[in-house]
């Protein structure tokens, strides 16, 4: 969720130099809580805390690095904070992460599971790879195709051609 505010925080910034339309970190927040909630149309259950509806929540420790030196507490929500202050979760009332430690899960076994499945993995996703060079000459020319359409407008968050 936090890399996403920040994406969302910094895209708006390289789309457009006049900053008085860059997204504000309030903004962010608003679309991120509220926003979010709306657009799935959930609303009326989640996105801000409200008598009715769904008791999730998250407590952050304002003591760790990403608020440090303290500043506005929004921008140091969207663009510092990377999860890593995480205390406690509540989601519909129940705490599923407490101290920073998750409660619902065995971590160390899913991980240790993880590790297990994971040279099965590496070699399923080497044949996958590998298969997918015979495209990559036709997928070339299709991207360079693309990127020599005219749009009408520049696609590029740079100068770069």
């Amino acid at each position: 969720m936090f890399d996403v505010m920040k994406a969302a925080g910094l895209a708006h910034k390289i789309n457009n130099p006049d900053w008085s339309r860059w997204l504000t970190a309030s903004e962010v927040l608003q679309a991120c809580t509220l926003g979010g909630a709306r657009s799935a149309l959930i609303e009326k259950e989640i996105g801000s805390l409200e008598v009715g509806k769904k008791a999730d929540l998250l407590i952050l420790n304002m003591q760790t690095v990403n608020f440090a030196p303290l500043n506005d507490i929004r921008n140091h929500l969207v663009y510092c904070e990377n999860g890593s202050s995480i205390e406690t979760v509540m989601v519909n009332g129940e705490v599923v992460v407490q101290d920073g430690r998750l409660t619902k899960v065995n971590e160390k076994a899913l991980l240790a599971e993880l590790r297990d499945l994971m040279p099965e993995f590496q070699a399923y996703t080497r044949g996958v790879e590998a298969a997918n060079q015979a495209f990559e000459t036709a997928f070339a020319n299709i991207i360079r195709r693309c990127y020599g359409s005219d749009l009408g407008f520049t696609r590029w968050a740079s100068d770069a051609g």
